[in-house]
């Protein structure tokens, strides 16, 4: 009979667990890195997608616009969208950009809609009853959110923002509106990647409906497999599904998709985003932490790390010069024991 012992000693092998851990690690990121593939492999968008820099003055050229179709299209409409669980928009966690829409747009002729999860839901059980299954069972509210603005613009038209993005330029948004383009979209990480946050669209656009659809194909997918609920809200329903669906639309719509991403530093000049971030968990405070303020932390590593280096080499050095002083007297202390 084989001794039981050496099998345990085997399989409790602190080097052997150590393989296995890290086999298991490595493949656990390899997984993880498959959901983030377009986020991390992202490129700029103003290739595939018209980069709109400028509007009321300069007017930009818009190489994907088709001028036979744009002569025909009724544009934007001027409706300015916002959502919230309830009509108390007092709940909201900042001061709510509701009323500062309403009081700039309303006198020029928009209509300022708020949207209540109980309109939104009701809206889909009429218009979309494909879409409801989804949207119920989302494990998140913000995702049932992300999914909502989508549907309400792609319903109705005109613009939508969240509560915590503010008007400031009228005439550039007004002239958005009229480009003959039938989605704008702010951006993200420069022009990485296209944001949902601030958008606008024709009514019945057909890039949403792709969006739309290409939201409910990503809840039939393995999207709780992915660790952090930040990033499984981004790739399921946020920017990152967003822009995956804007690249595939482009590709193949060809050159007369009509879909656009707003310039980083052009959109600042329309609208003021204080990113509220209510819906954040730990590990989305986390990553916006690590985002907003990666240079001083990199700078922060980098000094920790040098300062280890010099602590470890002055030890090094101090053990050599100790070493050195004693050898001599160890030498002696045992040519004297010989003698004796």
């Amino acid at each position: 009979m084989f001794p039981l012992s050496g099998t345990r000693t085997a399989i409790a092998s602190p080097k052997l667990l150590a393989i296995i851990g890290s086999i298991f690690i490595a493949g656990f990121v390899i997984y993880q890195i498959f959901f983030l593939y377009d986020l991390i492999f992202a490129s700029d968008l103003s290739e595939p997608l018209d980069a709109l820099r400028s509007c009321h003055r300069h007017k930009p050229t818009l190489k994907h616009l088709d001028a036979s179709r744009s002569t025909n299209n009724p544009g934007i409409p001027n409706i300015i969208h916002q959502i919230w669980k309830t009509s108390n928009i007092s709940e909201y966690a900042k001061d709510p950009s509701y009323r500062s829409w309403k009081g700039i747009y309303q006198p020029k002729n928009y209509t300022i809609k708020l949207w209540t999860d109980d309109d939104i839901h009701e809206l889909i059980k009429v218009k979309y009853p494909s879409l409801l299954s989804t949207y119920e069972g989302y494990p998140h509210s913000i995702q049932r959110a992300d999914l909502a603005r989508l549907v309400v613009v792609h319903a109705e038209g005109g613009v939508y923002a969240d509560l915590d993005v503010y008007p400031r330029a009228v005439k550039e948004l007004q002239c958005l509106q009229n480009l003959g383009m039938q989605a704008i979209f702010a951006p993200t990480a420069g022009t990485r990647g296209v944001s949902n946050h601030f958008f606008m669209a024709e009514k019945e656009s057909p890039f949403l409906r792709w969006a739309l659809d290409e939201a409910k194909r990503r809840s039939g997918l393995n999207s709780n497999q992915i660790v952090l609920p930040y990033l499984r809200v981004f790739w399921s329903t946020g920017p990152m599904m967003v822009t995956a669906a804007a690249l595939e639309y482009a590709a193949v719509r060809g050159a007369n998709h009509r879909v656009a991403v707003i310039d980083d530093r052009f959109i600042r000049t329309l609208v003021g985003h204080v990113a509220g971030r209510s819906w954040h968990g730990l590990d989305g405070q986390v990553l916006n932490f690590v985002a907003d303020y990666h240079k001083r932390i990199a700078l922060g590593l980098g000094a920790l790390v040098s300062l280890a280096l010099i602590v470890v080499v002055a030890r090094l050095v101090y053990l050599r010069r100790r070493r050195n002083r004693i050898q001599p007297e160890y030498t002696d202390l045992c040519q004297k024991l010989s003698v004796n």
